[in-house]
């Protein structure tokens, strides 16, 4: 039944394991898009045009302080979507939303989004899916950020990047991940010092690799499991990346 190639969004992974011609009808109304590095996909207070589902690049949702200060609420990445507020009845949203990782994502007009959910009784139990595990999921960084050390935030913040981009490494600068965790870039200097000490990742101008899953996985706090554990039972599996399905059949 037309394109048979494996999902490369869990959201629509989680579709097409429900009721494949639901998953196919959506499909009808993307268009594959590139992004680049910090291009805005929207503005805060201004109408939604398009929602995102990222197939491998991922977003930042960005909240704007009134003194001008800035902090990333969210990452978006083949794990989710862009625009539930439309989903939700919304056509603006109060936050701006950039590129965080280049890639490949599937977008579609957001009054033919509307009109998709309204017709498409599969697509809205996922979404329902969906949108209790992004509330829970805010939730409990509320009591990461509240309670838990810098770098046992820093180490989920990078595994949860790694789960949602195909590259070897990650393209981020010491500016943006302290931007990403609400701390000062000397704070953030210091934290990644130390993991690059404990031989977990390799820190290069710009760019982050991670060396050591297993250990930056103990190093994390128990958030990590919990968001990761939350997406599974809401949601559905994570999406394989293709250096991992690469790995295995080569190790088999």
């Amino acid at each position: 039944m037309g394109d048979l190639l494996p999902a490369r969004n869990r959201l629509l992974a989680a579709l097409r394991a429900a009721d494949p011609a639901a998953e196919a009808q959506l499909r009808e109304g993307f268009e594959s898009v590139q992004l680049n590095l910090h291009a805005r996909v929207m503005t805060p207070d201004k109408p939604i045009r398009h929602v995102y589902f990222p197939e491998t690049g991922v977003l930042s949702v960005i909240q704007q302080m009134r003194n001008g200060s800035a902090v990333a609420v969210d990452l978006v990445g083949s794990d989710g979507m862009v625009g539930l507020a439309v989903y939700l009845g919304g056509v603006t949203f109060p936050m701006e939303v950039i590129c965080q990782a280049p890639g490949t994502f599937l977008r579609m007009r957001a009054v033919e989004f509307r009109a998709e959910v309204s017709r498409n009784a599969p697509l809205l139990t996922v979404l329902h899916g969906y949108t209790q595990a992004v509330l829970e999921i805010r939730a409990q960084i509320v009591g990461c950020e509240r309670f838990h050390a810098v770098e046992a935030r820093a180490a989920r913040w990078l595994l949860e990047m790694d789960d949602r981009v195909p590259q070897d490494e990650l393209t981020m600068t010491h500016e943006f991940l302290a931007f990403m965790l609400g701390v000062r870039r000397q704070t953030l200097s210091a934290v990644v010092s130390h993991l690059c000490q404990q031989e977990l990742i390799v820190y290069r101008r710009g760019s982050v690799e991670i060396v050591d899953r297993v250990g930056l996985e103990a190093a994390a706090c128990e958030c990590y499991e919990v968001i990761r554990d939350e997406f599974a039972r809401l949601v559905g599996p994570p999406i394989p990346r293709a250096r991992r399905e690469l790995a295995a059949v080569q190790s088999a």
